[in-house]
């Protein structure tokens, strides 16, 4: 059924792929390739991958979607209240729907002298990021807006995002086996010309890394049984589907049109969520389907030829086949 995930390992989109999906409860599962092309290891079901800008959509996401349904915070509260006058009008819903008005990245790691420590580069980040507010609110997808939301939380909880998390994994009995700090080896990503090795065991993000490695945007590790059985846990509990509708599922992608990374019959109601390294998961709340493909596709570079397209067409018959298996 999947073929041409094993092709593109021979054709040199990834070294390695993973998948899984969740239909009528049964949970089915696979992967093939190593953990870089030099490498004769092959990865399993539990290797842990980097899941990119998925951080966003597993850990920030229902984070705030868990406080909003306490009304802990309001989706309409003005995130001066967390930075002070500096971050004007913005919203928390502006944050969680990129319509905040900030650009797409900006270079921290250039902006910010390295051997400030952490907080002291938090502090200046969250100062550059306010610098470039340009007040145009069409949605522009931007990281900067998941790094002020992330900031955001561990300022509410006086706590590390990871140990945030882990906190609100066991409270919420979602059993996840994700990390920021992957003991096991994980599959190879770009190379980083920052620190001048191949990432491994530490995401390839160099504004994460810069940052410590544990950010609203990225710096997750998992498998793709684990970003399946988080998200099923998820659609289990009274807060998660309410609070995602009374939002608009702000936070998550919809398919759009007949030629989405989600598919060429997606489901204009499912909804879901993309990562630079080659990651990606979607749900069907009304079939209660769930499906994850994560691989490695910017090994070594991201600029290899047609990567972009090319990641596109195997997501498409990734989560076709799924619908149609």
């Amino acid at each position: 059924m999947f073929s041409f995930l094993k092709e593109n390992i021979d054709y040199g989109l990834y070294s390695a792929y993973q998948f899984a999906f969740l239909k009528n409860e049964i949970l089915s599962c696979g992967c093939a390739g190593t953990f870089d092309f030099d490498s004769s290891d092959k990865i399993n079901n539990s290797t842990q991958f980097d899941l990119a800008s998925l951080t966003k959509a597993i850990v920030t996401v229902p984070l705030f979607y868990s406080l909003i349904a306490e009304k802990e915070i309001s989706p309409d509260e003005k995130i001066s209240r967390f930075f002070g006058d500096n971050s004007s009008n913005i919203t928390v819903y502006e944050l969680l729907s990129h319509t905040s008005g900030f650009p797409a990245w900006l270079p921290f790691y250039e902006l910010v002298p390295a051997e400030k420590p952490l907080e002291e580069r938090k502090k200046e980040v969250e100062k550059i990021i306010f610098e470039h507010e340009t007040g145009d609110k069409t949605k522009c997808y931007s990281d900067l807006n998941y790094l002020l939301l992330g900031f955001i939380l561990e300022k509410t909880f006086d706590s590390p995002l990871d140990k945030i998390f882990s906190g609100f994994v066991k409270s919420n009995r979602l059993e996840g086996t994700f990390t920021f700090d992957p003991e096991d080896k994980t599959p190879k990503t770009a190379f980083s010309k920052l620190r001048n090795n191949f990432p491994e065991k530490t995401v390839e993000d160099e504004n994460c890394w810069f940052l410590g490695g544990k950010t609203g945007h990225a710096g997750l590790f998992g498998s793709a049984q684990a970003v399946v059985g988080h998200f099923h846990r998820l659609l289990k509990t009274l807060w998660f589907l309410p609070t995602a509708q009374r939002l608009d599922f702000a936070g998550f992608d919809r398919p759009e049109g007949n030629d989405s990374n989600y598919g060429k019959s997606a489901n204009p109601e499912s909804f879901g969520h993309l990562g630079f390294t080659g990651t990606a998961f979607l749900i069907d709340p009304d079939k209660k389907t769930i499906a994850a493909l994560l691989t490695n596709s910017t090994h070594p570079t991201p600029d290899k030829p047609g990567r972009k397209e090319r990641i596109k067409r195997a997501r498409q018959q990734f989560f076709d086949s799924f619908r149609q298996a």
